[in-house]
């Protein structure tokens, strides 16, 4: 063989060798997807507020630009939280030890944003689930790090997903995807056991009521993935569903949420009832 085709070859090879910091195809195939996905979407998105302008959902003003039907004015009363953004989980250790890498929950479960979940929730108004997706994917794009896979939401067993006709989490989790240009995987989750309203359970029952009560459906996706659920009162329905990943092989979450009830609302051995409970 000349030096020549030494070469040439020597070349191929060191194309075709895959190496310990080389994407396995299948990851790369999902990035280059994730990446076209998220030029689609923003595209789309560019000629809907052109065509569709947003308005204020609580007062009719012009909105905010990239669809975000809420204006300056309003957006300054909702009730954001000290600390939105905090590393791992607290409400719990029942699945792997650094496992869930932060947890995001942006608001105080206040007005409006009380309003706008109950809205969504029992009138099925969906211009809020967008309001609140869009608001969830621009506080993810502001954090550092890399970017969730693909966002989970938590399920509804399918008795009460068919007494409702829709899951308010997979509805608001569809916007924030949107907007971060990743998958949503609404049915890797599935809720196997029609468990109690957590409304009005305290704190030990709620971590009883929910416990495996979720089970992972098919393979799991490549890379991390972002739980999402409406409401956090206690942490039992979130820490079930992550334990589920967990124990399906998932190695690092994201915990998402919209809103909290804070924990001086939460009197005596009761819990609220914020009307979030499944």
């Amino acid at each position: 063989m000349d030096r020549s085709n030494r070469t040439a070859n020597a070349r191929a090879d060191r194309v075709a060798a895959p190496t310990a910091s080389s994407p396995a195809p299948r990851q790369f195939a999902f990035t280059a997807a994730a990446r076209l996905r998220r030029m689609t979407r923003t595209l789309a998105r560019a000629i809907e507020s052109a065509l569709l302008p947003p308005l204020c959902c609580l007062c009719g003003a012009p909105g905010q630009p990239r669809a975000l039907d809420l204006c300056d004015v309003c957006a300054t009363f909702l009730p954001v939280v000290d600390e939105p953004c905090r590393p791992g989980w607290e409400p719990g250790d029942a699945f792997e030890a650094g496992t869930v890498l932060r947890t995001l929950c942006l608001f105080k479960y206040q007005y409006p944003v009380d309003h706008f979940v109950r809205s969504l929730k029992f009138r099925g108004d969906r211009l809020y689930a967008r309001v609140l997706g869009e608001l969830m994917g621009r506080a993810r794009l502001r954090l550092s790090g890399e970017l969730p896979a693909c966002v989970v939401p938590i399920p509804l067993h399918s008795q009460r997903l068919r007494t409702r006709g829709f899951n308010q989490a997979r509805e608001i989790a569809k916007y924030a995807a949107e907007v971060l240009g990743i998958a949503v995987e609404p049915q890797l989750l599935k809720r196997k056991s029609a468990t109690r309203e957590q409304s009005g359970l305290s704190v030990e029952e709620r971590l009883l009521n929910v416990r495996g009560a979720f089970e992972v459906v098919g393979p799991l996706p490549p890379g991390r993935i972002a739980l999402l659920d409406d409401v956090l009162t206690t942490g039992s329905t979130m820490s079930a569903a992550a334990d589920a990943l967990c124990r399906a092989g998932a190695r690092e979450l994201e915990i998402w949420a919209v809103a909290r009830v804070e924990r001086e609302d939460q009197r005596g051995d009761r819990m609220p009832d914020s009307r979030s409970a499944r």
